[in-house]
């Protein structure tokens, strides 16, 4: 089997330094670089000695022995990938590279692998907002890097290392992926997530957690994911439990709008939970229900708030039947059965 993700790693980087002048001064190139040098078993563990074919900017188009392919893909035949990091995509994001595609035509190739479940079609690992840029301004072809023999924790790996490089990998991308890659079976446990990507296992079960957000809540995030980390998101869910729905959402508005601190966020959770009314402990009282001879019968129990039971367990027909009718005929209840 070809080796592929050591290689596909000096690819992406040779990738991020060609964007890097076309960025907005951010040297996304050395971060990447630095980034990667500080999980040597974390993205790429398990396959980083197998290495067959070079992998960067400067290789040549490809040939029979297995070297990378340069391929303009219809993006009718380019599928979005289902295990991509990303999830959220900012539709002001989109039309700004859309823009630049309109003016400078596509300068950084995406890279994609084939789709095995559709001969001729393929599956876009990375390239995600371009192909959508590329789409609002009527374009119909991407051009992409295809490489092959790659698995489902493949496009998620290589698809986490771009957008992690990149800065813009938010929280919420993480859980949703993650969450998918945990129902799917891709993955077994949160501890296989860390592996995966390096990261703790205290910061894997905070993220997984915002998912416990309520809808209109996470609404709120898509807008705009990465205005809200992971810390302040975690003091979401924490104060979700205190607070309720719509004060939830309020202050995720809040966060985005204002720019709150995660400190700033914990400090409002905090004040909620001091603030929150105790609940009283009702105190009951229960009596019991005697026959004439002593047996026990049952109890009647009453608390404070007004509440009544009743539980008796009457075996004479005629004593258990004109029981019922003072009762109903008590309560003014009619004959109706059920």
């Amino acid at each position: 089997m070809a080796t592929k993700l050591k290689s596909l790693r000096a690819g992406m980087l040779a990738g991020m330094a060609a964007e890097k002048s076309r960025s907005d001064g951010l040297d996304r190139f050395a971060r990447a670089e630095a980034a990667i040098a500080q999980h040597p078993n974390g993205l790429l563990q398990g396959r980083a000695n197998e290495i067959a074919a070079v992998f960067s900017a400067e290789s040549p188009l490809p040939t029979e022995s297995g070297g990378r392919i340069l391929k303009r893909i219809p993006l009718t035949e380019l599928h979005d990938n289902p295990f991509n990091a990303r999830r959220i995509y900012d539709p002001a994001v989109v039309q700004e590279r859309a823009a630049s595609i309109a003016t400078h035509g596509q300068k950084t190739p995406g890279l994609a692998a084939p789709d095995p479940a559709r001969p001729g079609h393929y599956i876009l690992i990375d390239g995600h907002y371009r192909k959508r840029a590329l789409a609002s301004a009527g374009k119909l072809e991407m051009e992409c890097f295809v490489e092959d023999d790659l698995s489902d924790l493949d496009f998620y790996r290589l698809s986490f290392l771009l957008n992690e490089q990149r800065s813009d990998q938010s929280a919420l991308d993480n859980a949703i992926a993650w969450r998918q890659l945990i129902d799917e079976g891709k993955v077994q446990k949160e501890e296989e997530i860390c592996e995966l990507t390096g990261m703790s296992a205290g910061t894997v079960n905070k993220t997984l957690a915002l998912l416990k957000l309520p809808e209109s809540v996470l609404a709120v995030m898509r807008e705009r994911p990465s205005a809200i980390g992971i810390a302040a998101g975690y003091e979401l869910t924490l104060y979700h439990k205190t607070a309720g729905e719509e004060r939830t959402r309020e202050l995720a508005v809040r966060i985005m709008n204002d720019g709150l601190s995660s400190r700033e966020v914990e400090a409002i959770r905090k004040q909620a939970q001091e603030n929150k009314p105790r609940k009283v402990k009702e105190i009951s009282r229960q009596y019991k229900i005697r026959a004439s001879g002593g047996q026990l019968l049952g109890t009647i129990k009453e608390w404070d708030s007004g509440r009544v039971m009743l539980d008796v367990q009457i075996a004479d027909r005629s004593t258990r039947e004109a029981l019922v009718e003072a009762l109903k005929t008590r309560f003014g209840l009619d004959q109706t059965a059920g």
